[in-house]
C-alpha cells in the first residue's frame, strides 16, 4: 500500500511538471508570435490593428490611400467630393509602426487583454494648400444657388387661427468658409472618407429658436390682446372690435410686443367723427311747421377721445370681452342723428315765444324777452344742453346785479330765468329793451319749466 501511494505521488508530480512546462512553452510560443505582431486591441489612428504586423498595417493603409476620396455632405441633400489628385495629395508613412512594435515587449503580450493601447496616425497627409483652398471655394456649398441665409424664429398673425403663432427658425444653408476649411483639412489628415458639415457646425445658425421662452412669452402677450372683444354702443350704432382689427394695432419687434397707441387713437377719432353729433348742424321742425337748419351750439354726443383711447388700451391689456359705450364728454337726449328727442325747450327768438315739449306733448308755451338787439346783445341761435339749474341765484355783469328765483343757464352766462321786474313779455320788446342775452320769463312759467328741466336738457334757439 505504501509503495502504491508513493507511485501515485510521483506520477502526480510528473503531471504537474509536464503541465507547467507546457504552459511555459505555450507562453514562449505566443511571445514569439508577438515579436512581429501587435497586441490585442492595439488602436492605431482610431482603428483596431490587433494581431497585425507592421508590414500588414502599412500595406492596409497604402491600399486605402490609393482609392481614397473624401465625400462631403451638407444640408438639404447637397453633397460634393474631394479627390486627392485635385489637390496634389499624397501620404507619407513614417517609422511609427516599427516604433509601436518595439514599445510592445512580446513577453508582456498578456497585458494586451486587460487594457487598450492607443497610438496616433502613423502617416502624414501632404497636399497643395493653395489647390485645396481653391477646391473648397469651388464646392457646391458655396454656390449662390445653394446659399440661403438663416432666419430667426418670429411671431406672426394667423388669419386662419385668429391668433399669433411662432414661425420656426429657418436654419438656411449659409456655410462658414473658415470652419468648413478646417473641418475638411482635419478629415483629409485623418483619412476620413465622409464628413457631415452639419455635424461639424459649419453652418450659420438662427439666433432665436422656436422654443425660446422669451419669444413664447411675447406670443402669449400678443394673444392676450387678441382675446379682447369690445362691443360698443356708439351713439346708437354697434361697433365691434375683434381680433381682425386688434392685430392691426399690435406691434411685434423681435420678441417685444406692444400696442400701437397712435393707431388706436386714430380708430377712436374715426369713430368719433362718424358717430358724434356735437358741433354738427341739425335739421329741426319748428312748432309753426318750418324745417330749419340749426347750428349745434354746445349740444350732442361727443366722445372724450383721449379718455376713450386709454380705456380701450386698458381693455386690450386685460384681454377683456366687454359691452359698453365709449367715454363721452357730452351726451344728448337720445342716440342717433336726431338726438334732440321728443323732450325739449323750443325758443323761437323771432316770435319771442317758447314751447316746452315732454315726450312730444306740449306742456307749456310762453312769451319771453330775449337779448337787446339794439345793443348787439342778441341771444345766439343753436342747439344747447342745459348746463345746470339752481334757485335764488344772483346774476352779475358790468353795471348790474340781479337776483332771480329760477336760474337755468344753457349757453355760458346765457340762460332762462324769471324776470319779475317786467310787466310784459313777447312782441318787439327785445329790439330796444331786451336782456343782456338771457331769456326773461314770467315767474309762473319759469317755475314750471324749472320743474321739468335737468342738466343736459335740450334747448333749441332759432330766429
Amino acid at each position: 500500500m505504501r509503495g502504491k501511494k508513493l507511485l501515485w505521488k510521483k506520477l502526480g508530480i510528473a503531471a504537474l511538471i509536464s503541465i507547467f512546462v507546457l504552459i511555459v512553452l505555450t507562453y514562449i510560443a505566443i511571445s514569439l508570435y508577438f515579436e512581429n505582431h501587435y497586441y490585442y486591441h492595439t488602436m492605431i489612428g482610431g482603428e483596431d490593428m490587433g494581431y497585425k504586423t507592421p508590414m500588414e498595417v502599412e500595406e492596409l493603409l497604402y491600399s486605402r490611400m490609393n482609392d481614397y476620396v473624401l465625400e462631403i455632405y451638407g444640408r438639404e441633400g447637397v453633397e460634393d467630393v474631394i479627390v486627392p489628385t485635385e489637390i496634389d495629395m499624397h501620404f507619407l508613412i513614417d517609422d511609427a509602426l516599427v516604433k509601436i512594435k518595439k514599445e510592445q515587449r512580446p513577453e508582456w503580450w498578456i497585458l494586451g487583454f486587460f487594457q487598450e493601447h492607443y497610438y496616433g496616425f502613423p502617416w502624414k497627409a501632404v497636399y497643395d494648400k493653395e489647390a485645396l483652398e481653391r477646391k473648397i471655394g469651388e464646392l457646391v456649398f458655396f454656390q449662390a444657388i445653394n446659399i440661403r441665409s438663416p432666419k430667426d424664429a418670429y411671431i406672426t398673425y394667423s388669419n386662419k387661427e385668429k391668433e399669433y403663432v411662432i414661425v420656426e427658425a429657418d436654419p438656411g444653408t449659409q456655410i462658414e468658409k473658415e470652419k468648413t476649411g478646417k473641418a475638411i483639412e482635419e478629415a483629409l489628415e485623418a483619412l476620413e472618407r465622409k464628413i457631415d458639415l452639419e455635424e461639424k457646425g459649419c453652418y450659420k445658425v438662427a439666433k432665436i429658436e422656436e422654443e425660446n421662452k422669451i419669444l413664447a412669452g411675447a406670443r402669449d402677450k400678443a394673444n392676450k390682446y387678441m382675446q379682447s372683444e369690445i362691443t360698443y354702443n356708439w351713439n346708437g350704432s354697434e361697433v365691434f372690435v375683434d381680433a381682425d382689427m386688434i392685430h392691426e394695432w399690435v406691434i411685434i419687434d423681435g420678441n417685444t410686443v406692444s400696442l400701437d397707441e397712435e393707431k388706436i387713437g386714430e380708430f377712436v377719432t374715426e369713430q368719433a367723427k362718424k358717430y358724434d353729433t356735437y358741433g354738427k348742424n341739425r335739421i329741426f321742425h319748428t312748432t309753426d311747421g318750418r324745417e330749419i337748419e340749426l347750428k349745434s351750439g354746445a349740444y350732442g354726443w361727443k366722445t372724450d377721445r383721449d379718455a376713450e383711447k386709454e380705456e380701450l388700451i386698458r381693455n386690450l391689456q386685460k384681454g377683456e370681452a366687454v359691452k359698453r359705450e365709449p367715454v363721452y364728454s357730452y351726451t344728448a337726449a337720445q342716440p342717433g342723428d336726431k338726438d334732440i328727442g321728443d323732450t325739449y325747450v323750443e325758443i323761437d327768438l323771432g316770435k319771442q315765444h317758447l314751447y316746452l315739449y315732454v315726450e312730444k306733448k306740449m306742456v307749456l308755451e310762453s312769451d319771453f324777452v330775449s337779448g337787446n338787439a339794439s345793443r348787439g346783445w342778441n341771444t345766439p341761435a343753436g342747439v344747447f344742453g342745459l348746463t345746470y339749474k339752481t334757485k335764488n341765484a344772483v346774476l352779475r355783469g358790468p353795471g348790474y346785479e340781479t337776483p332771480v328765483n329760477f336760474w337755468m343757464p344753457f349757453n355760458g352766462n346765457i340762460g332762462m330765468h324769471d324776470a319779475t321786474w317786467r310787466s310784459s313779455f313777447g312782441g318787439e320788446i327785445y329790439l330796444t329793451n331786451g336782456s343782456h342775452g338771457c331769456i326773461n320769463l314770467p315767474y309762473e312759467n319759469a317755475k314750471i319749466i324749472y320743474e321739468y328741466v335737468y342738466t343736459g336738457f335740450p334747448v333749441v334757439c332759432y330766429y
